[in-house]
């Protein structure tokens, strides 16, 4: 249905403003509005960047929309050696850009007044050798036996990180990281957590590791 004069809608500028207008008038494509009410919702302290392996299909799409919904600060996502997808080049700019529109989308359905940051494709090293996330919380979801539970993790190391937490959390594709990608990411000091005795769908993993995170950081 076609919104009409004294009809009331919410833009958003994906920083925290949001503004509730009345239509006041219409001319052909053209719309003209009052500003009725403006809020700025404060960004959290906490920040959660999603490190996430390209998937298949539109399974990457779907990780995009709900990381999104849950409030995610930024997104990388990362060619591996095990990635099914691997985007180069002009596929690349152009996957990046509609990664972007899909935080906008599934920021208007969520209520989300914050985007995350989605970066460009880039290699699993690139990502663990970026001094940006020296100050950070870094996890890497893992097979490994020795990996444990991320709840466990999380809580014996979150009082540490003080009031602004970040946390960085690396999600590998269907298989898992190589043994050398789980190596290299150790040895930048990334902790292997366990997401339990099920192994789960790359996609699936995301969302758990979020909703634990989230969990634990309210």
């Amino acid at each position: 249905m076609r919104q009409q004069s004294g009809d009331m809608f919410t833009v958003f500028n994906g920083q925290g403003l949001e503004i509730k207008a009345r239509i006041t008038g219409t001319d052909g494509g053209i719309v003209a509005f009052k500003p009725v009410t403006q809020a700025r919702a404060p960004r959290s302290a906490d920040t959660v960047v999603l490190a996430q392996a390209l998937t298949k299909g539109k399974s990457m799409d779907l990780i995009i929309q709900k990381a999104t919904e849950l409030g995610v600060g930024e997104i990388y996502p990362l060619q591996s050696n095990r990635s099914v997808s691997h985007v180069e080049g002009d596929r690349a700019d152009t996957k990046s850009e509609k990664w972007r529109q899909l935080t906008i989308e599934a920021a208007k359905q969520s209520g989300q007044n914050w985007l995350p940051q989605v970066h460009g494709p880039q290699a699993v090293r690139t990502f663990v050798e970026d001094p940006g996330h020296n100050k950070s919380l870094k996890l890497i979801a893992s097979l490994q036996p020795e990996a444990r539970h991320i709840k466990t993790v999380l809580r014996e190391n979150l009082p540490a990180l003080g009031e602004s937490r970040r946390i960085v959390v690396m999600i590998g594709p269907e298989g898992d990281f190589t043994p050398a990608e789980i190596g290299e990411a150790r040895a930048r000091g990334f902790l292997p957590v366990s997401l339990g005795p099920i192994i789960l769908r790359s996609e699936t993993a995301a969302f758990f590791v979020l909703s634990s995170i989230a969990y634990e950081l309210a």
